[in-house]
């Protein structure tokens, strides 16, 4: 894995963060306001692995199954854990989720759309 590395910011400057686990644009506060023009396309995340929600799972799994493992929860490393969720991540193919989030998302703004409009179809 490799770590980011932080420079100093320039004041009000947006910058591009690039790790070999993701990408990630970090705008300073006062550029919010950058995030709303409409000309400037924006994503929605669906669904974020935590590592921290997979731990409590860990505990819970092992809790509720004595018979899954005969490690205590406390015995599942940081570690295991980042690797897991990298090689679920890396390896989950949410292609039909996202497809039909997709339109479930246009047929949301249709009807938006309809209601501030004041047609009915």
């Amino acid at each position: 894995m490799t770590e980011p590395f932080v420079t100093a910011l320039a004041a009000d400057v947006p910058v591009l963060v690039i790790t070999a686990e993701a990408v990630v644009i970090v705008m300073p506060a006062g550029q919010g306001a950058v995030l709303l023009d409409p000309d400037v396309p924006r994503e929605h995340v669906l669904l974020r692995l935590a590592e921290e929600e997979v731990r409590e799972e860990i505990r819970t799994v092992i809790e509720t199954d004595g018979t899954l493992t005969r490690l205590a929860p406390e015995m599942v490393g940081d570690a295991d854990i980042h690797a897991a969720c990298r090689v679920v991540a890396l390896s989950t193919d949410l292609g039909e989720e996202r497809g039909t989030a997709r339109f479930r998302a246009a047929l949301a703004a249709i009807r938006a759309a309809e209601r501030r409009l004041g047609s009915s179809a």
